[in-house]
């Protein structure tokens, strides 16, 4: 019989309250006789510089060209799939709407939910697995990330929600870090050791961590697992205490300075253009951090939003992102590609981060199929095709990694059925009315 995470922690004499704090360990792992494999699916908007964007070579024997975009991924080429040449459908009106709707889905409009067409008419590939998973193995079936989702932008009700529990049901990421770490690590029933959420705010008046309550706790489990698991343990709170330690960091006025400015106060800005990177950093970490203590399997992130106007002052372009994306001279698409290579250099930041994790013989990194796409290939003509995505990670050995494919004749919601089935959820054969049935064989171990 397959034990939950609710009975091991109960068997280590721990409350399941614990369980954020608590990575997915070796110990349980025996239990289960097997690691769970993970879905995270990621987007960054408004196209690519598809010239500088794919490895050259083989399907075995590729590299990565000095500058390409992709080059900062290079260390984990022995874990990644990049299958180029894929179709990619779209659905409905507007340039944008119809590539972002579409582009989990499968789906076409419904002309309800706001302009261009309106909302999604069908569930994205994220909720069709995470309703077949078996309930209750996780605290959350999926989760939604985002950063800065609701920034500014056109049609901000249709552009700013990637993914849908079903025709007309948009679900809003989270891009505020201040409660996701809430809701990850304490719950809406107060933290782990039954403090009201009015004593959770004088403890945070006083700067004091909520890790401190839980650490005598956790100490009991020195004489139940082994030295492996212990530096797991250790290491997955010391990461929890650095993302609580800078949500928790003061920060001056972004902007302007006079005897009557508004004082320095507690937190991170969320609106403001400059925070984007650091709340990219701490979303991306809790992410992580909420897949690795078996929070959910099944996990979306949004960086900013489909028509995202995020000014990436920090590699020195002042533009907003979607006016830029528009503009075609050599000047603008090397600005372009200086923001694609930026947003690559995060994205494999994650994967170490990913990979830094040890799962039984592997990391979580292996354990996880991680998926991620541009909302359009090009900004200037709203081309969706080909598809710019890649996937990293071996889904628990049930991916054939290190390859550079030519997948011109498969569509991209064929590789979302890839994900389900190697979730193990084969009853989702195609995704969307839009989408094209099958998995991509050749990507399945």
């Amino acid at each position: 019989m397959r034990s939950s995470r609710r009975d091991f922690l109960k068997v280590m004499g721990l409350p399941a309250a614990l369980g954020p704090f608590v990575p997915f360990l070796d110990r349980f792992a025996e239990a289960q006789k097997a690691v769970p494999v993970r879905l995270f699916m990621l987007m960054t908007p408004n196209g690519s510089v598809p010239s500088k964007f794919w490895p050259t070579g083989g399907e075995t024997d590729f590299t990565f060209p000095a500058g390409q975009i992709t080059e900062p991924l290079a260390p984990f080429k022995a874990k990644m799939i990049f299958p180029m040449n894929m179709k990619r459908p779209r659905g409905g009106g507007g340039g944008h709407e119809s590539a972002f709707r579409t582009m989990w889905t499968g789906a076409g409009q419904t002309g309800q939910g706001g302009g261009f067409g309106g909302y999604a008419a069908g569930p994205s590939i994220d909720q069709m697995i995470a309703k077949a998973l078996p309930a209750g193995e996780t605290t959350f079936p999926s989760l939604q990330f985002g950063v800065q989702h609701d920034g500014p932008g056109a049609n901000p009700t249709v552009l700013t929600v990637a993914t849908y529990a079903d025709a007309n049901q948009p679900l809003a990421p989270e891009s505020s870090p201040y409660t996701m770490f809430d809701r990850l690590m304490i719950g809406s029933n107060g933290a782990p050791t039954g403090i009201s959420p009015d004593q959770l705010a004088k403890l945070r008046t006083r700067r004091q961590s909520v890790l401190d309550l839980v650490r005598d706790d956790l100490k009991t489990l020195d004489g139940k697992i082994d030295r492996s698991d212990r530096v797991k343990v250790e290491q997955h709170i010391e990461g929890l205490s650095a993302i609580e330690k800078r949500l928790m960091n003061p920060m001056m006025p972004s902007s302007g300075s006079s005897c009557s400015a508004t004082p320095a106060r507690p937190g991170i800005d969320l609106k403001a253009n400059e925070s984007y990177p650091e709340l990219l950093g701490i979303q991306s970490s809790l992410a992580v951090a909420a897949l690795a203590c078996n929070r959910t399997r099944v996990l979306t992130m949004q960086w900013s939003r489909s028509f995202s106007q995020v000014r990436h002052t920090w590699v020195g372009v002042t533009s907003e992102h979607h006016t830029l994306s528009h503009m075609t001279s050599a000047a603008n698409q090397d600005q372009k590609y200086h923001i694609e290579r930026w947003y690559a250099e995060r994205l494999a930041e994650v994967l170490h981060q990913m990979d830094s994790i040890q799962e039984g013989n592997g990391t979580l990194l292996d354990n996880t199929m991680f998926i991620y796409n541009n909302d359009l290939a090009e900004g200037a003509p709203h081309s969706v095709a080909p598809a710019i995505t890649w996937v990293a990670g071996r889904a628990g050995g049930k991916l054939k990694t290190g390859r550079f494919l030519d997948l011109g004749g498969n569509d991209f919601t064929q590789l979302l059925v890839t994900a389900a089935h190697v979730m193990g959820v084969p009853s989702v054969t195609q995704v969307g009315p839009l989408g094209k049935p099958g998995d991509i064989a050749t990507m399945l171990a």
